[in-house]
């Protein structure tokens, strides 16, 4: 997966979708989202040198305009001009960590699953 920032902005907004692949009950993962706690890293993609650690993530949704009871799930992170200021290719990481109602760690998720993500600055 590739993502492209001008070197110094802070828009577009970096934004992963939850996507229900059928293998999960995805209400109680969506449950478990609510108490979790969301961070991003970013580090050279050939020197593997962090760049960015721990920083802090959100969840946002979208309702489906034809049918309102269907909610998609982001992942959003928003960079600042500092995170932008090298030019290069980055990848990046999100890790969930879920917790419970009393705030106890129950697991950890690291994303993207399928592929690696890829930020390139330019």
């Amino acid at each position: 997966m590739e993502f492209f920032i001008r070197q110094g902005s802070t828009t577009p907004i970096l934004k992963l979708q939850l996507i229900d692949d059928g293998k999960n009950d995805m209400s109680s993962f969506n449950d478990q989202l609510e108490n979790a706690v969301i961070r991003f890293e970013m580090s050279d993609s050939t020197t593997n040198e962090p760049f960015i650690l721990d920083a802090s993530c959100y969840i946002t949704t979208k309702t489906e305009l034809y049918n309102q009871t269907t909610t998609s799930y982001y992942i959003v992170y928003n960079f600042n001009c500092e995170q932008t200021r090298r030019v290069g290719k980055y990848e990046g990481k999100i890790t969930i960590y879920f917790r419970d109602t009393n705030l106890n760690s129950t697991g950890t998720l690291i994303l993207p699953v399928r592929e690696k993500l890829y930020i390139n600055i330019f």
